[in-house]
Formats: C-alpha cells, sequence, structure tokens
C-alpha cells in the first residue's frame, strides 16, 4: 500500500511542478524524483530493512509539505498574470559571457579542467611514494580512504582538484550553449574521477554529475527562444554523450566499490536481489546505496542522535576551519552508523537538519531550501545573470543531494561556489574586451 501511496503523490507532485513551472524539470521534480524514488526503493524491501515509525514518516512527510509551501510561498507573492510569464516568445538571447561566441569560457574550462588533472596525478604520486606502486596503493584502499577521511595524508596541495568542479558549472552552460556535446564536455570529469580513485571515494564524482546535467538543463531553458517551440539538440550526439558519462561513473564507482572490499552477501537478501550478488554493476550494494538512507534516519531518530554541535552537518567547512585554529574540536567527516540491519552511515539532509537545529530544521530548513530556489528560478529566468543561475544550480545540488547528506557539508560545494561567483564577472568582461576587440580588427581591415 504504501508503495502505491509513494507513486501516486510523486506523479501528482511532478505534474504539478510543470504546471507550476511550465517546465518538466524543475525543484519540485527533482526533490519528487530522489526523495521518492529513496522511499520507494526502501519500501521494497529487498534487504530485511526495518520497518519505518510513525514519527520517521511523520518528519518525512512534513519536510516534503514544508519544501513545497516554500514553493507555493513565493508563486503566491507573483503577479501571475504578468511577471509569471517568463517563458514566451522573445528575441535570441546573447548573454555578456556568449557575446565571443563562446571562446573566453571555452579556454577558461580547459584551464581548469586541466588544473584538476594535475592535482588528480599529484595527488596519486603522493600515494605511490607512501605505498611504492599503484598495486600497492589499491590494496590499501581501505587505509586511504580512512586516512583520507581524518585528514592524515600530507604533501597533496590541497584545493586545487576542486577547479573542477567549476569547471563542471561551466561545461554545463557551454554545452547547452552549443547544443551539442563535445570533448571539452568530459574533459573537467576525468581530472575528477582520477581524484576520486586516489581518495577511494564516490560522492565527488556524483557531485560532478548531477552538478553538470543540473547546469546544462536548467541553462537550456534559457535557450528555447519559443516556449511553443522544443530546444533543439543533436538526439544522436546526445545519446552518445550520455552513454559515456554514465560509463564514466558506473565504471569509476565499480573500481572503488571494489577497492574498498564492498560486501555483496547480506543475511535476509530478497532471492531476485541475491542473483545479482556476483554483477558487477547492479548488485545488492548498489540498492543498499541507494535505498538504505531512509533506514538510517529512521533509526537515528529512535537512538540517542548523533551528538553534534549546532549546525555542525550542514556548516561542517566552518567547523573545519575553526579546529584548524584550536578553537573547536576536529569534528569527524563520516557520520554516525546505524545498524538497519546492515551497517550505514549516510541519513538523508532531513537527518542532518534535525541533527543540527532540531525538530525546527526538519520544518523551516525545507522550507527556506524551496522558497529561496524558487526565488532564484524567477530571478534568473527573468534577469540573465549568471551570478543568479550559480546559486539556483547549488542551491538545486542540496536537493540532488538530499537523499544521502546535506551537500553544504561538503567542502568543494561552498569553495566551488565562491569561485565561480568571482569569476563570472572576470569572464564576461574579458568576453566582451575580446568581441570588441575583433570588431575593431574587421573595421581596421575594411
Amino acid at each position: 500500500m504504501s508503495l502505491l501511496i509513494i507513486t501516486v503523490i510523486s506523479l501528482l507532485s511532478i505534474i504539478l511542478g510543470k504546471i507550476i513551472f511550465k517546465k518538466w524539470f524543475n525543484h519540485l521534480t527533482l526533490y519528487c524524483i530522489i526523495m521518492g524514488g529513496l522511499i520507494f526503493f526502501y519500501e521494497l524491501k529487498l534487504l530485511p530493512y526495518i520497518d519505518i515509525t510513525p514519527l520517521a514518516w511523520f518528519y518525512i512527510s512534513s519536510s516534503f509539505l514544508s519544501f513545497s509551501l516554500g514553493i507555493l510561498t513565493i508563486i503566491a507573492t507573483r503577479d501571475l498574470s504578468f511577471k509569471y510569464q517568463i517563458f514566451t516568445k522573445r528575441e535570441d538571447i546573447i548573454l555578456p559571457i556568449f557575446i565571443d561566441g563562446g571562446r573566453t569560457i571555452k579556454f577558461t574550462l580547459f584551464f581548469l579542467s586541466t588544473l584538476c588533472l594535475f592535482a588528480a596525478i599529484q595527488n596519486w604520486l603522493v600515494l605511490i611514494k607512501m605505498f611504492g606502486s599503484i598495486p600497492a596503493v589499491i590494496l590499501n584502499a581501505i587505509t586511504v580512504y580512512r586516512m583520507t577521511g581524518r585528514g592524515e595524508i600530507s604533501g597533496i596541495i590541497p584545493y586545487i582538484s576542486y577547479s573542477g568542479y567549476v569547471a563542471i558549472f561551466f561545461a554545463g552552460i557551454y554545452t547547452a550553449y552549443k547544443r551539442r556535446f563535445s570533448l571539452l564536455t568530459f574533459y573537467p570529469f576525468i581530472g575528477i574521477i582520477i581524484k576520486e580513485l586516489a581518495t577511494v571515494g564516490r560522492a565527488g564524482m556524483l557531485f560532478a554529475l548531477i552538478e553538470f546535467l543540473l547546469s546544462f538543463l536548467l541553462f537550456r531553458h534559457l535557450l528555447n527562444d519559443d516556449f511553443t517551440q522544443k530546444y533543439k539538440f543533436s538526439k544522436i550526439n546526445s545519446i552518445f554523450a550520455v552513454t559515456i558519462l554514465l560509463l564514466f561513473f558506473i565504471i569509476s564507482s565499480s573500481l572503488v566499490k571494489i577497492s574498498r572490499g564492498s560486501p555483496e552477501s547480506f543475511t535476509g537478501t530478497s532471492k531476485g536481489l541475491k542473483q545479482l550478488e556476483n554483477n558487477l554493476i547492479i548488485s545488492p550494494s548498489l540498492y543498499l546505496y541507494l535505498s538504505s538512507d531512509i533506514g538510517v534516519f529512521n533509526k537515528y531518530l529512535s537512538s540517542n542522535g548523533d551528538g553534534t554541535s549546532f549546525g555542525q552537518n550542514t556548516f561542517l567547512p566552518f567547523y573545519l576551519l575553526l579546529a584548524k585554529f584550536g578553537i573547536v574540536e576536529r569534528p569527524n567527516d563520516f557520520q554516525k552508523g546505524y545498524y538497519i540491519p546492515m551497517w550505514t552511515n549516510t541519513g538523508t539532509y532531513i537527518r542532518e537538519l534535525h541533527a543540527d537545529f532540531g525538530v525546527v530544521g526538519v520544518f523551516v530548513g525545507p522550507y527556506l531550501i524551496g522558497l529561496i530556489i524558487t526565488w532564484l528560478w524567477f530571478r534568473f529566468y527573468e534577469k540573465k545573470s549568471l551570478i543568479v543561475f550559480s546559486f539556483l544550480v547549488f542551491l538545486n545540488l542540496i536537493i540532488g543531494f538530499s537523499f544521502l547528506v546535506m551537500v553544504t557539508r561538503l567542502l568543494y560545494w561552498f569553495i566551488s561556489l565562491f569561485v565561480i561567483v568571482l569569476l563570472i564577472p572576470i569572464l564576461e568582461k574579458l568576453a566582451t574586451n575580446s568581441h570588441e576587440k575583433s570588431l575593431e580588427n574587421i573595421n581596421a581591415s575594411i
């Protein structure tokens, strides 16, 4: 019965999102797909998960209603007969950053991707020096993973690899602008994947994939010259490129899974899932990864809590900064695990809001997220500001990661957004100057 209810509510909300935002892809739809899908997979009970308690259901439902109310608050304050019509027939849009045909953003994208690749290679060189060889690094993957989480690996140049996530943002809008995927689209992913393999992590790859999809899909809304016309994009090119992206992510994640030695045999596994134990891609551990977080949240509520300080998860990077100066004790990068009945530790963004701010966080947090993203949505499509767009993308990343954690706990969320906001005015100025010089050269030749 719960599966039917989840499906119906999710589908109705997706349709509501289309009615409100005039586009199938929007933050209400994204929330329903991410959180609705998570709950649906959990309720399939392909693993012997514990039942969701009434209190957990109350918080899950309340957070969704609060998020929806945040959206409706902005809608209710707008003049629907005039300002709301943002996707209408209009003249071609030329943003300052693309006034030179995209040359400036193209070279910036290449430079940032190369910088990330350099950081990834440097990380591997440090590990090879520590363990002696690449095979030795792989054999000690669990040790590397734990040392990385505790910040115990010295010699790695910090923060440089985050340039890859800045590049991903520009790759999304550049690909949408060019209306086709190119080799430059994939270049930022190479450095990020190599870096994540070095740290035996998967969150960075998932972050990059979601960030790219958000940048691309949200930016292409702007490029529709006419609401009644389809956005023209090479279908063959798209199918090929999406296949490559998915293969990158699946193969890399599988390599990380193998390196960590993730178990595939769980007591009480359903017969159908048990048959996939030897499957490299679709396996019990993948199902666990995509469904267990609600169970962790459920178990967290019945425990004594995580014992975190005020805002520690949401603003973890600031706590880590304070810890460097000895102001506070350094928080653990990994959340407390719970047995559900298998050990896992990520429990959705709702758990972290509750741990950080109590019951108020479960209601106010989603409400503010829905309200701010909706305001940014209309603000961007009306004003066409790329700085507003960067906030729109990164706030949507909170929703994209909502089934796992509060994404703001990741340092590269803050640093990438900060660098993007600084870069945009510079790139717009460079693109304008480049365009003016081109015009001068043309006039001089005439």
